[in-house]
C-alpha cells in the first residue's frame, strides 16, 4: 500500500484523538514532530512544475559561463550538443594540459518542458545514494564540497566521471583522463557556479 505524507499524517492524528487519554503529552509531541515532517519535506511536483514554467538558457550564455581556463587546462574547443530536443539548452567544451590530459566539461538545462529528461541522472546523484565497486573501477554517490555527485571511475584509464545538479535546474558533467581525484575536485570548485543563478 502506498502511504503519502497526507496519509501518514492524518493516520497520527486519529492516534493522537482516540487515544483513550493516555500519555496525552506524548502524543502531541508526536504530532508536532509529524507536522514538521510534512511541512519540511520538498514538493517535488512543485520543482517539476517551475523546471516546466522557466524559460531555459541559451547556448551563448552556457558558452559564455564556460571558463577559457581551468587550473592548467586551456580550453581548446566547443563541444556540439548531444541532444536531440530543440529546446533544452545545452553546451560544453574540452579542455588539454599539452601533457595529454584531457578534461570535457558539459552543462545542460532543466528548464523547458522536457528539460527533466536531460537532467535525470544529475537529479539521481542529488536524490538517491548506492555504491558498486570492484577492482577495476566503481561508481557511487557521495557528498563532497557541498555538492551531491554520482562518481564512475575507471581504473585502467584513470577515467572520471562526476554528474552534479545545481540550484536544482543545471546538470553539470565533468570527464577527465589522467588525472588524480584531488586534481580533479581542484577544478569543480573552481567552477563558478553562483553566476549560474543569473541565467
Amino acid at each position: 500500500m502506498k502511504y503519502t505524507l497526507k496519509t501518514i499524517a492524518i493516520t497520527f492524528s486519529s492516534f493522537f484523538l482516540f487515544s483513550c487519554g493516555d500519555d496525552k503529552s506524548k502524543n502531541k509531541q508526536i504530532i508536532q514532530k509529524t507536522v514538521k515532517v510534512v511541512k519540511e519535506t520538498p514538493k517535488t511536483n512543485d520543482f517539476r512544475e517551475r523546471l516546466k514554467m522557466t524559460e531555459p538558457a541559451t547556448e551563448t550564455q552556457f558558452q559564455n559561463w564556460l571558463p577559457t581556463n581551468l587550473g592548467n587546462f586551456k580550453r581548446a574547443e566547443f563541444t556540439t550538443s548531444r541532444i536531440s530536443q530543440n529546446d533544452i539548452a545545452s553546451s560544453g567544451a574540452i579542455y588539454t594540459d599539452g601533457d595529454g590530459k584531457k578534461l570535457e566539461l558539459t552543462i545542460v538545462d532543466g528548464a523547458s518542458k522536457d528539460g527533466l529528461l536531460a537532467i535525470n541522472s544529475h537529479y539521481m546523484a542529488q536524490t538517491m545514494k548506492f555504491s558498486s565497486e570492484k577492482s577495476s573501477g566503481h561508481q557511487k554517490t557521495y557528498e563532497n564540497k557541498g555538492l551531491k555527485v554520482l562518481e564512475t571511475y575507471v581504473a585502467k584509464d584513470s577515467y572520471y566521471e562526476v554528474k552534479f545538479l545545481y540550484n536544482m535546474r543545471f546538470g553539470i558533467t565533468l570527464v577527465s583522463r589522467g588525472l588524480s581525484y584531488d586534481e580533479l575536485w581542484k577544478i569543480i570548485t573552481e567552477l563558478e557556479l553562483d553566476n549560474l543563478k543569473n541565467l
